[in-house]
């Protein structure tokens, strides 16, 4: 390959150091716990939704080498968003350059969007086996490993790490809100609606108005997504249809996915509409709770529910703003901020089962007893003595014979519960 667009993707290697407009000086909480696993030999792979900022932390981690003293020519960095070379040719090319041998010098190799590049897993394995000098960093929009071959491909050689949208905490962060004033209500609220109604993508974070926000993730994220990415991972022939199914859930998060009524509603076979909202889920567009057995694998279960990834996107679509309507907002932010994999339902129904602990969510002026009868009847049938109700404003512990249930405001559960 031309050896002028390896250049143009590394111009460190000229001026010693990375532009700050690409490595920006806001650090995710990811950047930090990466640390960890800089030293240790594996391949670290960053995946998530698009403009979450996956690569912006692979620059904020060039930076961070070249302050560290690396030599700028020990690092490389390419996307493979908008190209067909592969691997091979990149990593060549890039030797002859510097004359590099990965036998005897350490090197940093950056690849970005990877997952554009068929057969990605075995070149990595071949280069990684061969030259235990190369450290390197991966990214995709879309899951690595949506085959399980590719994952059995690089066992034992790769950390995976999820960058989902901007968490309230870092939202608070990134607009420099002293973390001393987050106990607040008065203070901290306004930030929590703002958030829950923009969505957690960090450059819609300085638009000025609702309109710009909603262009960018329309033309970046969703027809990227739709439009480009999933057609040329999967090979499918209506991108239409995945943006219908995506609204329809945006609009109505926490619906229950029946492949019967999608069929008859849209006049597609059940398997197609069972396969797109898998490309949507490997996207990271929405997440798919299933129904809690304990002991079981609730992902298999039949009945699922399904919520749009970040609050965004359900704006994107509905611009109704009724009280009714935000806390169907607040209980997506809620489960995505959990990273939930599980309601209940059995005759009554609880949002969130995370680590065993139920969680419903009743954004509500008051709380009454009726609001306890869901949550304590899961307690007592799972012997779980802990149960949790994010509510509008209250905060309170209630004992029952059951148990005990914590009641927490949404926006201090967000602060305070964030990796439950």
């Amino acid at each position: 390959m031309e050896k002028s667009k390896i250049e143009e993707f590394n111009p460190w290697w000229i001026s010693g150091k990375v532009d700050e407009a690409l490595a920006l000086p806001f650090k995710r909480e990811l950047f930090l716990m990466l640390d960890t696993y800089i030293k240790k030999r594996f391949i670290i792979a960053i995946t998530g939704l698009r403009r979450t900022g996956k690569t912006t932390l692979l620059y904020q981690h060039i930076q961070k080498f070249l302050q560290e003293k690396v030599p700028p020519a020990n690092i490389l960095f390419f996307s493979f968003d908008d190209t067909s070379v592969n691997i091979e040719d990149v990593l060549n090319t890039y030797k002859e350059i510097h004359t590099k041998d990965f036998r005897k010098e350490k090197v940093y190799i950056f690849l970005d969007e990877i997952q554009k590049k068929e057969h990605w897993e075995d070149e990595l394995k071949k280069y990684y086996d061969l030259y235990p000098n190369i450290k390197f960093f991966i990214s995709g929009s879309e899951s690595l490993f949506i085959r399980k071959k590719k994952k059995e491909s690089l066992a034992g050689r790769i950390f995976e790490f999820l960058l989902p949208p901007f968490t309230f905490r870092e939202y608070l962060q990134f607009h420099a809100v002293p973390e001393e004033q987050w106990k607040y209500e008065t203070k901290i609220v306004p930030f929590f609606i703002t958030f829950a109604e923009k969505g957690g993508f960090p450059e819609t974070f300085t638009f000025d108005n609702e309109k710009d926000s909603k262009e960018y993730i329309r033309s970046l994220v969703i027809d990227k997504i739709a439009y480009k990415d999933i057609p040329k991972i999967f090979g499918i022939d209506d991108p239409e249809f995945l943006t219908m199914l995506l609204e329809l859930i945006s609009t109505n998060p926490g619906m229950y996915i029946d492949y019967q009524s999608l069929s008859k509603q849209f006049g597609k076979d059940r398997r197609v509409i069972k396969d797109y909202l898998s490309y949507l889920q490997e996207s990271f567009l929405i997440t798919i709770l299933g129904n809690y057995r304990k002991g079981s694998i609730t992902t298999l279960r039949k009945k699922k529910r399904a919520y749009p990834t970040d609050t965004a996107l359900s704006y994107l679509y509905k611009t109704n703003k009724d009280e009714s309507f935000f806390g169907k907002i607040v209980e997506t932010a809620i489960v995505n901020s959990t990273h939930a994999k599980s309601f209940w339902k059995n005759g009554t129904e609880i949002d969130i089962i995370k680590e065993g602990i139920p969680i419903e969510i009743t954004y509500q002026e008051s709380i009454n007893s009726e609001d306890y009868k869901a949550i304590k009847m899961f307690m007592n049938e799972f012997k779980q003595r802990q149960g949790i109700i994010v509510t509008k404003k209250i905060e309170d512990k209630k004992v029952f014979n059951e148990g005990t249930i914590q009641l927490i405001p949404a926006w201090k559960f967000l602060l305070e519960r964030t990796n439950l």
